[in-house]
């Protein structure tokens, strides 16, 4: 596949996150490319018509006007996780879901680890897959976390796929719910009779007659004895699925509740980062849609200063505002960015305080800190992306932690 790739006019999105080490892969195996950077996707209507293959990058939408010119003229549309997919010799694990599939991927690499089995963690989460390719060998085992970016125009999937959930989001990419379930889809489309999938009971019916994998739905019940330290009823999935996935892969169930007792949560996944002078200070900051928030929310029983707000990327807020409204332990909101309006609206009603208009992380918490006492917890939970006041959300998460970290 790599030497046919050599004979082809190749252009490269960009030499961002997901194209850096495929850029290195290529320079490595003498696969000339030529890289086009752009800024809108406007700018790259009729510049790809002329290639022979086209390595978008997932902040390009599959379905935007460039991508379906190029498209009618002949050019093949890949991309870093779909070329990996072809060239990848162990078998691939894909975890995908709105929520948890950071957690679920993590957890279940290091349940196999346990097993003493040798894996390969990447895809939306960790290292770049294309950093260790030549280093996988067939008996291995490689665990990807897979975003709808990624999976909207795969055509291979997983040995083992995961789907946790769906729910809305990123609804400013994708044109409709329906295209954001149906680039999730495709992590089970293309399996075979050999192939398996773990299921939460709760998606779309249309997913138990996706490809021709054998289908399992994940039990939370079945590891409601497990010892963890992740946090919240929605991380019982989470655990339920990574435990049916190392018992699909010959794991004994003493290996995976040693690896679940002692896997950590993951930075900025519901995290407690300390406790000073009496509240505690967690980082959620990663929740980047709604369903994180509802979840947080209800993983925590102490009284709640809840931080929320960001970017505003399309979504309904009306469901967190009910959860908010209902949990009578939130006492306060502070509420951040373009969704502050919006936010003020689904929770029209609210008894506590509410808190607008910080403009950084050090106003931010201070506006929290005005209200907690001893014995509340401080919850840092945006529930969307941060791009109107960070430059994103491990930059907005890591603001927090340090803000908190300076406290005394």
């Amino acid at each position: 596949m790599i030497g046919q790739l050599g004979q082809k006019k190749i252009a490269m999105l960009g030499l961002g996150t997901n194209n850096r080490a495929l850029a290195e892969y290529f320079k490595k195996n003498a696969v000339e490319f030529d890289v086009l950077e752009w800024q809108t996707a406007d700018e790259l209507i009729g510049k790809l018509d002329s290639y022979d293959v086209v390595f978008r990058t997932p902040g390009l939408p599959y379905r935007s006007a460039a991508i379906a010119k190029a498209k009618s003229k002949g050019v093949e549309i890949s991309s870093q996780t779909k070329l990996f997919f072809e060239l990848c010799p162990s078998p691939i694990i894909g975890v995908t879901g709105t929520k948890g599939k950071g957690t679920t991927a993590s957890l279940i690499a290091r349940i196999l680890a346990a097993a003493g089995k040798t894996v390969w963690l990447g895809g939306n989460i960790g290292r770049d897959p294309f950093e260790f390719l030549d280093r996988i060998k067939p008996s291995d085992w490689t665990v990807l976390e897979l975003s709808s970016f990624q999976l909207q125009d795969l055509e291979r999937s997983p040995h083992i796929a995961v789907v946790l959930n769906i729910t809305p989001d990123h609804l400013n990419h994708h044109k409709s719910m329906s295209e954001y379930v149906n680039s999730k889809a495709n992590i089970l489309s293309y399996q075979g009779p050999s192939d398996l999938a773990v299921l939460h009971s709760g998606l779309p019916k249309s997913f138990q007659k996706l490809g021709l994998g054998r289908k399992i739905f994940l039990d939370p019940a079945a590891v409601a004895g497990f010892q963890t330290k992740l946090l919240g009823k929605h991380n019982r999935d989470n655990i339920a699925a990574a435990a049916k996935v190392g018992e699909l892969a010959g794991v004994a169930l003493d290996k995976i509740l040693q690896a679940v007792v002692e896997f950590e949560p993951l930075p900025h996944r519901l995290n407690v980062l300390r406790t000073v002078r009496g509240v505690t200070y967690i980082d959620d900051g990663f929740s980047t849609n709604i369903d994180p928030v509802i979840a947080a929310i209800e993983a925590v029983e102490s009284p709640v200063v809840l931080i929320i707000g960001g970017f505003d990327k399309g979504l309904d807020f009306t469901a967190v505002g009910k959860k908010i409204l209902e949990k009578k332990q939130v006492k306060a909101v502070v509420i951040i960015g373009q969704m502050t309006d919006k936010i003020l609206k689904a929770i029209e009603g609210f008894a506590g305080r509410i808190l607008t208009g910080a403009k950084s992380m050090p106003q931010i918490l201070a506006q929290a800190n005005s209200v907690a006492v001893a014995g509340d917890t401080v919850l840092f939970s945006p529930g969307t992306s941060s791009f109107d006041m960070f430059k994103n959300e491990s930059d907005r998460a890591e603001q927090f932690a340090t803000e908190v970290n300076k406290l005394q």
